[in-house]
């Protein structure tokens, strides 16, 4: 055989090796963490480049749990792995994606989930990507804040206490007066109460803050108070929850002639109902008088 042709040979299995190499998982979608109390999609996206699809293989650490194979009967498989279960149709899978809607089953559906595709013959060339999924009791509502009025006059001092919901990872409570962080002193330690509950041990943070309402930050707000606490897991951003209430700030001066004005309205009132009485009760003694008075005449 001479060199030309061997160096033919040489180029076209260069070029068969570079059409080999190129299939690839392009992308895959496993949420990074979500509640134990939710389903969840996984999906994965690939490039054949011309080679003919064999399989798409899911596992969770390393145990396969489903299997799309379009060149045999049945097209679709799910084999059972502890933690997660595939619901009954909700999949599909073709040429170029595939997408698995899963059950969780707490605390042991955490893991490394992995999708995997292969080629057919004759190369039978595999790709595969991976991503960890963490399942957790997460917060199901907003922080709540306790022991907060509608109203408060200056000078006054307040006491409220924020919440966290449940979660089975640490929440760290943040308080905010009118936008601005609570000064040292104000706050109390933060309270943990624990509980178990679906395989978890769930926490719940209280945190109390108390201040008197005076000083700049209550001077220019346009007499509005605005009290807010804000829920956080950290790591974790998208899971941040807050709550904001607010009330009417009344000088202290004029808090206390609102309440003289009322105080005198209220006893004029009684006054005025006292005086009626009276005459009521005079004109009918008057009025027994004259009676009496008509009938000795007669």
């Amino acid at each position: 055989m001479d060199y030309g042709c061997l160096l033919f040979l040489f180029c076209c299995s260069l070029i068969d090796m570079q059409s080999i190499s190129a299939l690839l998982v392009t992308d895959i979608s496993v949420p990074e963490i979500v509640d134990f109390r939710d389903n969840v999609t996984l999906s994965c996206s690939y490039d054949m480049k011309g080679h003919t699809l064999n399989s798409v293989k899911w596992y969770k650490d390393r145990l396969e749990f489903f299997r799309y194979t379009p060149l045999m009967r049945p097209v679709y498989l799910t084999f059972p792995v502890a933690g997660i279960q595939v619901l009954d149709g909700k999949y599909f899978c073709n040429e170029s994606t595939c997408r698995v809607d899963l059950s969780l089953l707490g605390a042991k559906s955490t893991g490394t989930f992995k999708c995997e595709v292969s080629g057919d013959a004759p190369h039978f060339k595999l790709a595969a990507r991976e991503d960890n999924m963490t399942v957790a009791a997460l917060p199901q509502s907003d922080p709540l804040i306790e022991s907060f009025n509608s109203m408060y006059r200056m000078e006054e001092f307040l006491s409220a206490t924020c919440s966290s919901d449940y979660s089975s990872l640490p929440t760290k409570l943040s308080w905010y007066i009118n936008g601005e962080q609570p000064m040292l002193g104000e706050l109390q330690p933060s309270i943990d109460t624990s509980i178990p509950a679906h395989d978890y041990i769930l926490r719940r943070q209280r945190l109390q803050v108390h201040f008197y309402l005076q000083g700049q930050r209550f001077y220019q707000t346009d007499n509005i108070l605005r009290l807010k606490c804000v829920a956080e897991i950290e790591n974790y951003p998208e899971l941040r929850r807050e709550m904001t209430l607010s009330a009417a700030l009344t000088p202290f001066d004029n808090l206390n002639n609102l309440m003289l004005k009322h105080s005198i309205s209220a006893a004029s009132a009684q006054r005025s109902c006292h005086l009626a009485g009276t005459c009521l009760i005079s004109g009918f003694f008057a009025l027994i008088l004259l009676t009496k008075c008509l009938q000795r005449q007669s």
